[in-house]
């Protein structure tokens, strides 16, 4: 890798709270002047809260009364992709640059950050790490989502480090539409998740993964990274900035990220609707079908026996349910197992 002549800025912005922290890397990128070197935006959250995507719809997918009754803020971020849970202390970092040197936009800036955030977790002695599309897996197991986006001249790559992923408190702010799908969607996360808690011989602090990005970043761009704190009026710029691009994304409209069900990661999605034959939950892993159930007992055994393991396309279900179940009801469980499937690739 040929080193850069100019050496990343590093802004360390100490803890936020939610809207604080979405709000500031938000301001920051849409400041951003064309001729601005590439800024590495290091923050902490002050409090736990669940951050939803650009053009998410957070009543579609969250529980919103219990998440205020829980005490966990709800923030729309400019960048893209789904519920994620940030915990408090949890150590997050932007990387951003002027659109206009990003010759391949977006995947360049992916590219840059995912390979970043993958050395970092290299540093700390983790194994089995690896990129899967702009997800961060361990041994398995995803660890790291992250997304980007671009606002008036500047582009922001983010990610987080989770140190811990608390299960049941993510769980109790998912919109469920019955026990049996929060209990479903249990083990999913359980099995398709892992943090730092989990993968690392000790959960490493703040100060810890600041260092290790720093080690990443010297290595990477052959100069150490270059401390530029921000005066306390350019902090209030970027805050004012991003408060009203957050103003302005919380107004848009949005939508499901997953229509009737959650992305746990790349490889796993659970989903529950209701049509004719009552409730259908399904869990797809990568392009088979795991768990299959519907409200009536006969069905359901006859949707076990016949489609566990098999592709949800639609006329591969239909031909292992006909001569099975009636073929008003094939055809039904058949078209709506394949548009839950094609709503996957569609988000």
């Amino acid at each position: 890798m040929v080193a850069s002549t100019v050496a990343p800025e590093w802004i360390e912005a100490g803890a936020c709270n939610a809207r604080e922290l979405h709000a500031l890397y938000t301001g920051l990128t849409a400041t951003t002047s064309p001729d601005s070197p590439l800024r590495v935006l290091w923050v902490q959250a002050r409090e736990a809260h669940v951050s939803v995507g650009a053009s998410q719809d957070a009543s579609a997918d969250l529980d919103l009364e219990a998440c205020a009754a829980e005490g966990v803020p709800v923030v729309r971020r400019p960048l893209g992709g789904g519920s994620v849970w940030v915990d408090a202390d949890q150590a997050c970092f932007f990387l951003v640059q002027p659109r206009q040197v990003l010759a391949r936009g977006h995947r360049h800036l992916f590219a840059t950050g995912l390979g970043i955030a993958m050395d970092v977790l290299r540093e700390l002695g983790l194994e089995g790490v690896e990129a899967r599309g702009q997800d961060v897996w361990v041994e398995g197991r995803k660890i790291m989502g992250t997304g980007a986006a671009t606002l008036n001249e500047g582009c922001v790559f983010g990610a987080s480090f989770l140190r811990r992923f608390p299960v049941e408190r993510f769980l109790a702010c998912v919109r469920a539409p019955s026990d049996g799908y929060r209990a479903w969607l249990r083990p999913a996360l359980e099995s398709g998740m892992t943090d730092c808690a989990r993968q690392c011989p000790r959960i490493p602090g703040h100060e810890e993964l600041g260092q290790a990005l720093c080690r990443v970043l010297e290595r990477r761009y052959g100069l150490p990274a270059r401390a530029r704190p921000p005066a306390a009026a350019t902090r209030e710029q970027w805050l004012a900035a991003g408060h009203e691009e957050l103003e302005d994304l919380a107004d848009g409209q949005g939508s499901p990220a997953v229509r009737d069900g959650i992305r746990v990661n790349r490889d796993n999605h659970v989903f529950e609707t209701r049509g004719a034959c009552g409730r259908l939950r399904l869990h797809v892993q990568g392009a088979r079908i795991a768990r299959i159930w519907c409200e009536d007992p006969v069905t359901t055994r006859v949707l076990e026996q016949r489609l566990i393991g098999q592709s949800p396309e639609r006329l591969r279900v239909r031909s292992r349910l006909n001569g099975q179940l009636p073929p008003n009801l094939v055809d039904e469980i058949s078209t709506r197992i394949d548009g839950l499937y094609r709503g996957i690739a569609a988000a």
